[in-house]
Parts: structure tokens; sequence; C-alpha cells
């Protein structure tokens, strides 16, 4: 009798849980969210989704039901009125994709049938392909694109004795609370990360947040900081933040430093113009220890904004003439040729994109041979 009376009574306290569950969603769906808000003071779509939907990370849908009133997820403005419910004939997303443009576009496309556009930054967003054939087709038929988000993000750049708003990653969040490992094991995709801000200073949620280290150093130029990562900012505990990994570009570790990323802005879909007596200068070095350079490896060189130079601007890298005993002279010939992806106020970060002779030393000069129309020296 009491193994029998025990048994019912833990069915009866199933049961009971299973009710109280089963009747939690009802009682959330009894409340249905208004048709529109008008934004106040402080309001974000992260906050809104929490406050009418229930779940901060519906905030996508809420975007995509006003990308005629909202550019940027990022920023809403007080006075805007937003919609929350999808009106008649209205789809959160739409039927079918529109039809292809007849000329390239000049802006970021917009979100369609099956994309998956989930982070408020959206060079990161992932479009699933449905099949490989399609995956094939998008990867040959790209356009041609003056400026990538990839090489502006994880390129790196020199600090120029700047002192950067550097917080700090505190380590991998497993379960889903701030604290910190003390072992130094890397992070990857869609991970959880605490995050510090700098003393002083703090984090809203929605912040896109860069991860990198400092490595070598150029005096006058400062450090370079080679980028490992991208976070978003989710929430917050006490003087913590919790981020999620949207982007790997390396190894990415607690103590680490995070500062706000800034924003990409895409060029036009138009290649450089020729440009005569650009202003020479120098390379300064390579972001990496290799003493061999190769296409897609990054230098710097001591021309930035103050010199006139441009995001998507072409330079040639050139052997300098010098006399040699006992062989022939060097003389002024190509070595490399390659892209500003950075740019700041004496220093510009340069992507090769081709390179004849590998051997290019600090002090080899550089010459600015072509200027990207429309371009952005941010």
């Amino acid at each position: 009798m009491a193994r029998t009376t025990t048994f019912r009574s833990r069915l009866s306290l199933l049961g009971l849980l299973c009710l109280s569950f089963a009747s939690a969603p009802a009682q959330a769906q009894q409340t249905s969210p208004p048709a529109t808000h008008t934004v106040r003071s402080g309001d974000t779509l992260w906050g809104l989704a929490r406050q009418f939907l229930g779940d901060a990370f519906l905030w996508p849908q809420i975007f995509r039901l006003n990308t005629a009133v909202v550019e940027d997820p990022h920023w809403i403005y007080p006075g805007e009125v937003l919609s929350l419910v999808a009106q008649a004939g209205v789809s959160a997303v739409p039927e079918e994709a529109p039809p292809a443009p007849t000329e390239p576009a000049q802006a970021p496309p917009q979100a369609q049938q099956g994309d998956n556009y989930e982070y408020p930054m959206p060079e990161f967003a992932q479009r699933r392909p449905q099949q490989a054939s399609e995956a094939l087709s998008n990867y040959v038929d790209m356009p041609y694109s003056s400026l990538r988000a990839s090489e502006f993000y994880t390129s790196g750049f020199l600090t120029e004795g700047e002192d950067l708003p550097l917080g700090r990653m505190v380590g991998a969040v497993t379960p889903q609370q701030i604290r910190n490992l003390s072992e130094r094991s890397s992070v990857a995709m869609h991970a959880q990360v605490g995050v510090r801000p700098p003393k002083g200073g703090s984090y809203a949620i929605g912040d896109s947040l860069l991860v990198g280290v400092a490595d070598a150093e150029y005096p006058p130029y400062g450090d370079v900081v080679i980028p490992t990562g991208m976070v978003v900012v989710t929430g917050q505990s006490g003087g913590q933040y919790l981020a999620e990994v949207v982007a790997v570009y390396g190894a990415m570790r607690n103590g680490q430093g995070v500062l706000p990323a800034e924003r990409f802005i895409p060029g036009p879909n138009v290649r450089a113009v020729a440009l005569e007596g650009g202003v020479a200068g120098e390379v300064i070095g390579g972001r990496d220890l290799k003493e061999l350079k190769a296409p897609q490896n990054v230098i710097f060189i001591n021309l930035g904004r103050d010199a006139g130079l441009q995001r998507g601007d072409v330079v040639e890298v050139r052997r300098r003439p010098q006399a040699r005993t006992r062989s022939a002279d060097l003389i002024d010939e190509l070595m490399a040729t390659g892209q500003v992806v950075r740019v700041g106020a004496r220093t510009s970060t340069v992507v090769l994109l081709s390179v004849v002779s590998p051997d290019i030393a600090p002090g080899t000069p550089v010459l600015h041979v072509a200027r990207l129309p429309g371009g952005s020296d941010r």
C-alpha cells in the first residue's frame, strides 16, 4: 500500500506540473501586443521585442515589419511609429523574392524569403542557400564589390598612439550566467561570452564589439591590433555583460580586449580610377611576421587621412633604386599592388592584391596610384 500511495502521489505531482506548464503559454497568449508603438527615448528593438512579444530575440520580426521606417536596426528615434503586428496582407517576410536588378546594387540587399538576418550588423547575416547549385551560382555570379566588410573587420590597424576604449573579454559562459573561466580555451561561433567594459564605460544591448589582441609595435605609429572576432551584447549582470559570438577571425580567448566596432560603409560597385601625381610614402611593416609577402597579406603604410587616402584606393609598392657591388643595380620596379581597407590619420591598412616580388621590407616606397570614386576614409 505504501508503494502504491507513493506512486500515485508522484503521478499526481507530475500531472500538476504538466498542467502548470501547459497553462503558462495559454496565459501568455491572452494578451496581444498593440498594433503600433511610438518610439520613446531609450527604446531599442531588443527591448520592444521583450516588452511586447515576450522574447527579446524576436526583434528581427519588428525590424522586418518596419524597413520603410528603420534603415539601421541599431538606431531608432523618438517619434517613429513602429508596427508590432503584421497588418492584413502584409507579411514580416516577403512572400517571394523581388526581381533581380538590371544593374549592380548600390546598397546591401534587403531581407528576402528564406534569408536569416539575425544580427543588427547585416554584414554578419547568414543566408542559407536552398541547394548546392544555388550556392555555386551565388559564388560565380557575385557582382564586383569595391569594398568588402570581411577585409575591413579582419585586417587590423595601427593604434597611432591613441588610448583605445578597451574593455575585456572574461571568457566563455556556460551555462548562461556571468562568471569568469580560468582556462585559456578558445570560443566558437554563437558561444556566449562575458565582457567587461572599460573603467567608467558601459555597453548597450545590441552593441557590436570587436575582439582583438595587440601584437607587434611600430614606433611611432603605435601597436598593431589584430581582430580575433566580433560579439554582440545580449544582456547584463552586475558590472559584466553577456554577448554572443557572431564572427570568428582567430583564436578568441578570455583576457582579450574588446572595443566598439566601427560601422562598415559599403562603397560603390565601381573600380578605382587612375590618379596622376599621387602622394608617396613607405611601408611601415607587415601585420604578420612574414619575410616574404603573398596576395591577401596585410601591410601598413605611413599614408593616411591626412595625406588624402580613402578606403578603396589603390597603392603600388615599388623597389627603391640603388647601386650594388658586383651585381646589377636595383631599379624602380613594381613589387606589389594593394588596396586600402582601413584609414587612420597617419597610417593605412593595405591588403595586397598581387605580388611580383615578395621581399617587401619596412621602408619600401609606396605610391598612391588610383582613387575609388565616392570612397570613404573610415
